[in-house]
């Protein structure tokens, strides 16, 4: 259950034939999601508050949200604010590294997870990358654990292809990327959730907007559908990363869009998802994906980023995947 103030956009999440909407982007004076900790401040002129919350005038608050002149720890800066992450109110001063994960202001450090070794391929599998029709990569595409020979529909010699059998000084290349989403994997999971969809129910449909941080959804017992658009809006912080963490599979329906806003970048978006990846037809999809099996991705369907499969194929329709470049992003690569 979540309390909400002014909701600006809801996203629908299909579960197992149940209706689940994620409330966000409210003001919230208590829940364990949103950007409101689980208690709220009270005190006015002074008053100092430990746990998160909204501070009154001349207030602190440890986290969340302060009004004018309070100081915020955590939060996202207004006018005339300096914070290192979050909220402060107008002539207030933040220091902290909470808030919507660290992803406050504007030159703040990256403080995201990085791709390592993988950041070359556009598609990276198990053993086997196909295309039912001809699709197009900007980037590398390998297989760890099998021969070049099972990337099919990819003849163009300008495909740069890695598999088991490339040889030096490519030999392990495949390998050690793939070692390298294990890592990735392995930095994103004990991260703390900034935003826990798990337990919010509700039955509107509509769209989304995602704050930097990390998004969980790792309750859910079945297939996560997206459907409609889902804004990732960075706050005018080119730095900053967004984590949407998931346990299940992710469905994403037909015609959904991710719309990034504000600053934010698709090699700061990664999707952890434990299980299968499917990409439904004519999606605008944007950010690093990575699947604990399968991915695949139906007709004219685009991806800016990765596909990352751990332990199965990528199976492709017709789409285009676009792998951020240095230049682009010299903070996650």
């Amino acid at each position: 259950m979540c309390t909400v103030g002014h909701v600006s956009r809801k996203l629908l999440l299909i579960l197992a034939g149940s209706i689940v909407m994620a409330c966000d982007s409210g003001n919230s004076d208590t829940g364990a999601a949103g950007r409101a900790g689980a208690v709220s401040s009270t005190g006015g002129a002074g008053a100092n508050a430990a746990t998160s919350g909204h501070s009154g005038a001349g207030g602190n608050a440890a986290a969340g949200r302060s009004g004018a002149s309070g100081n915020a720890t955590a939060g996202h800066s207004g006018a005339g604010g300096n914070a290192t992450a979050g909220h402060s109110g107008a002539s207030g001063n933040g220091a902290g590294a909470a808030g919507h994960a660290g992803n406050g202001a504007a030159g703040e450090h990256y403080t995201g997870p990085s791709v390592g070794s993988a950041k070359q391929f556009a598609a990276l599998a198990y053993n086997s990358v196909t295309t039912a029709n001809t699709s197009s990569m900007v980037g590398s595409i390998g297989v760890s654990a099998a021969a070049i020979s099972v990337i099919t529909g990819f003849d163009d010699p300008g495909y740069k292809k890695y598999g088991s059998d490339s040889l030096a000084p490519n030999a392990d290349l495949t390998g050690a990327a793939q070692r390298d989403v294990t890592i990735l994997v392995g930095n994103i999971d004990p991260r703390a959730c900034d935003s826990d969809l798990t337990d919010v129910v509700g039955g509107l449909t509509g769209d989304v907007t995602i704050h930097p941080g990390v998004t969980c959804m790792n309750s859910f017992s079945a297939d996560v559908l997206i459907n409609g658009h889902v804004y990732f809006d960075a706050g005018g912080n080119p730095n900053a990363y967004f984590i949407v963490r998931g346990n299940k599979t992710l469905t994403v329906a037909d015609g959904a869009q991710i719309v990034l806003q504000n600053a934010a970048r698709s090699c700061g978006i990664f999707w952890r998802i434990s299980e299968a990846v499917t990409v439904g037809k004519t999606v605008a999809f944007s950010g690093t994906l990575i699947a604990g099996t399968a991915i695949t991705m139906k007709t004219a369907s685009t991806l800016n980023g990765r596909a990352l499969a751990q332990t199965a194929g990528v199976q492709l329709d017709a789409n285009t995947i676009t792998a951020p470049s240095d230049s682009d992003c010299p903070h996650t690569q």
